[in-house]
Formats: structure tokens, C-alpha cells, sequence
């Protein structure tokens, strides 16, 4: 009875370590993403001249393959771009 108790308080704390060890990891993450590869003035000439000579839609693609930007992201860029 008693060790059952006690290995099971082994484990809850172990899978409360492994819990927040993965929530910094994630965080991490989020600050990487976050950063801008390049600034934001050099990303707008880029997409504009792209803009010029691909189109939207292939303008929108690059911008996600290339920058990692997220659809809706690119999207607005492209949009806001064209006004």
C-alpha cells in the first residue's frame, strides 16, 4: 500500500517536471519565431518588387515558403500592398 502511494508521487512529480520542461521549451520556440528574419522595410520592398513581376498568388506562396509567414499574414501584406 505504502509503495504504491510513494511510486505514484514519483510519478506525478516526474510528469510535472517533464510539463514544465516542455513549456520553456515551447516559449523558446515562440521567441524564435517571433524574431523577423529581416526587418520589416526590407520585407516590403521585397514583396512589392515580387508583387511586380509574379503576381498575388505566387507573391502570397513565396512570402510562406520563403519567410515562413503565416497565409493570412501574407495575405494582408499583399493586400495592403496593392492599395
Amino acid at each position: 500500500m505504502i509503495w504504491s502511494l510513494i511510486t505514484s508521487f514519483i510519478l506525478n512529480v516526474a510528469f510535472l517536471i517533464y510539463i514544465v520542461v516542455l513549456t520553456n521549451k515551447v516559449k523558446v520556440l515562440r521567441k524564435e519565431t517571433a524574431k523577423p528574419s529581416e526587418n520589416n522595410d526590407e520585407l516590403i520592398a521585397l514583396a512589392q518588387e515580387k508583387l511586380k513581376t509574379l503576381g498575388d498568388i505566387k507573391t502570397i506562396k513565396y512570402l510562406r515558403e520563403e519567410k515562413g509567414m503565416s497565409m493570412l499574414d501574407a495575405k494582408q501584406l499583399v493586400d495592403a500592398l496593392k492599395k
